[in-house]
């Protein structure tokens, strides 16, 4: 069985001890969000049984020249993507992505380190734009700033942020010896 399934059913217990549950309880659930969710998932689910995931795959295998400038592909594209798409929006399009890429280069051994890198990447990038993540929408929307402040406040952190992520990938590439190709 699956023991993060278990800590959360745990957790959920615990907490309607805590909060009683009454009818309140499906109030508190986001339908609205969860449906956007569904149908996203359905969308992406719907391209991977049409193959899109596997062509865009074949044709980023052909041109990348070796496995980390694949690594750095695959996490920039979270990075990006996420200033445009929304942080959770970019993972659960492109986490799906680099696993069957890797999968398919044969690099299954990287398929956790690339996740990592991708969850951080989405994180970090999301920060440039108000729709990046929910946090800057409310910041942007209450401090009443024009979109050029909120960008010219945020490029320095965005900038930092992928010359670390590119540090941690190369710095990876160094220290990753027996993985070298």
């Amino acid at each position: 069985m699956n023991i993060v399934l278990i800590i959360a059913w745990v957790l959920a217990l615990i907490s309607a001890m805590v909060v009683l549950p009454d009818s309140a309880y499906l109030s508190y659930i986001d339908f609205h969000t969860l449906g956007l969710l569904f149908c996203l998932m359905a969308v992406m689910a719907g391209a991977n049984r049409l193959g899109v995931f596997r062509q865009a795959a074949d044709r980023l295998l052909t041109k990348v020249k070796n496995s980390h400038q694949l690594e750095l592909i695959l996490v920039f594209l979270c990075f990006i993507s996420s200033m445009l798409i929304t942080n959770d929006v970019a993972l659960i399009t492109f986490v799906p992505f680099a696993i069957q890429v890797l999968e398919m280069a044969g690099m299954r051994k990287r398929i956790v380190p690339v996740v990592v890198m991708q969850t951080v990447a989405a994180n970090l990038g999301s920060m440039f734009t108000p729709i990046g993540n929910p946090q800057n929408l409310y910041l942007y929307s209450k401090s009443g700033m024009a979109l050029s402040a909120f960008f010219k406040l945020m490029l320095p952190y965005t900038l930092l942020a992928a010359v670390m992520l590119l540090g941690m990938i190369l710095l990876r590439k160094c220290v990753v010896l027996g993985d070298l190709q």
